[in-house]
């Protein structure tokens, strides 16, 4: 029974017992990047099905799944997604707020609330996580993974893997692709980097 941990402790920290030898050079099932065998730990004399597994925190590729479910159920397949009309087909207004501080935006019974003077794409992405935290079940700060879960589910929404392969048939312009999905640059960049395709991008 091999003990798996990510390779990026900082920025993810899983480990854990896999049940498989064959889950050896799999991908971290929280952020989907490398993981190791780790050697230095204390094995019980027999990894028997009555070695506890500790349990690992919610992975990454669950709220991007749940994203891709919720682009097949609206039958969207056209950049850029209308994630406002999601919203309010969901029940939720979006409304700007001049009072959220710090805060991007929040979720508040039947609104989503967005900073006044963000731009365009920044509310766009907004919305998509504060629809994250619909439709993975999850609030603020309910648990330490919930906002990088509601962010994955976001950029998954927004950027979705197949319709980022399609577009860089068309151009390989960074700029171009943040205008083709209406997203800012950087989120651009995270989904090109999430389904490696980082490489072909140009300025």
């Amino acid at each position: 029974m091999p003990y798996l941990r990510c390779t990026d402790p900082d920025e993810c920290g899983w480990e854990g017992f896999e049940r498989s030898q064959l889950a050896v050079g799999s991908p971290c099932p929280r952020c989907e990047g490398d993981t190791e065998v780790v050697t230095d730990y204390d094995e019980p004399a027999s990894a028997s099905a009555s070695v506890t597994i500790p349990p690992s925190r919610p992975g990454l590729a669950f709220p991007r799944e749940r994203a891709r479910q919720v682009l097949k159920t609206y039958n969207l397949g056209n950049p850029p997604i209308p994630v406002h009309a999601i919203a309010r087909h969901e029940g939720f207004g979006v409304c700007d707020s001049s009072s959220l501080g710090a805060l991007r935006g929040r979720l508040i019974d039947e609104r989503i609330e967005v900073a006044a003077g963000d731009s365009w794409a920044v509310k766009r992405f907004t919305v998509a996580h504060e629809l994250g935290h619909h439709f993975l079940g999850s609030t603020h700060e309910s648990a330490p993974h919930v906002e990088s879960e509601a962010n994955a589910f976001a950029g998954e929404l927004l950027v979705p893997g197949h319709l980022l392969h399609a577009a860089l048939t068309r151009t390989n312009s960074q700029r171009e692709l943040a205008e083709i999905f209406a997203v800012s640059q950087s989120v651009l960049r995270i989904a090109a980097e999430t389904h490696r395709e980082l490489k072909r991008l140009t300025r």
